[in-house]
C-alpha cells in the first residue's frame, strides 16, 4: 500500500462508527486498554472521545499524553493502529460539537455543560495497518 492508501484505510475504519480500543499508560507505567466510541470532527485522524470527567483515563492522559487507538474493519480482517497524543478538552464549543455529532451521549450525560462530560481529543501521528491474511508485517505511514 502507498502512504496515502494506508492513511485512507485507517480513516475509513476510524469513521465507520464502530467501537475502537484506546490504550494509555497509568501512573505506574502499566498499559491500560478499553473500548471507546468517538468520532472524527476535523482532521483526518484526530478522534474525539467522550468519557466521564472522573474517569481514570483522564488522569492517565494528563500524566502521559501518548496513546494508541486500534480500529478494525467490519469482519476484523484488517486492523489499523494509530499512535499519537491525547489532550483533555474543556472548551464548551468543542463539547457542543461532539454532543451534536454523537446523539447516543444523551444516555450518559445531560448535555455539553454537564460536569461529568469529559472529552478527549486524540491526534494521530503514525499509522500501522495489518492484514493478517497478507502477512504479519504492518504497512506504516507517518502523518
Amino acid at each position: 500500500m502507498t502512504q496515502e492508501e494506508i492513511i485512507r484505510t485507517a480513516q475509513e475504519m476510524a469513521t465507520a462508527g464502530r467501537p475502537f480500543v484506546l490504550a494509555t499508560v497509568d501512573q505506574a507505567g502499566v498499559p491500560q486498554v478499553r473500548w471507546m466510541i468517538g468520532c472524527v470532527l476535523g482532521e483526518s485522524l484526530t478522534v474525539s472521545m467522550a468519557t466521564s470527567a472522573n474517569s481514570r483515563k483522564l488522569a492517565q492522559i494528563a500524566a502521559h499524553p501518548q496513546a494508541q487507538l486500534m480500529f478494525h474493519n467490519e469482519d476484523y480482517s484488517r486492523v489499523a493502529t494509530v499512535s499519537g497524543t491525547c489532550q483533555i478538552v474543556e472548551a464548551l464549543e468543542y463539547k457542543r460539537r461532539l454532543w451534536e455529532a454523537m446523539p447516543e451521549l444523551a444516555e450518559h450525560v445531560s448535555g455539553p455543560q454537564d460536569p461529568d462530560f469529559g472529552v478527549i481529543e486524540f491526534e494521530g501521528r503514525r499509522v500501522e495497518v495489518l492484514t493478517p491474511a497478507e502477512g504479519f508485517t504492518p504497512e506504516v505511514a507517518k502523518l
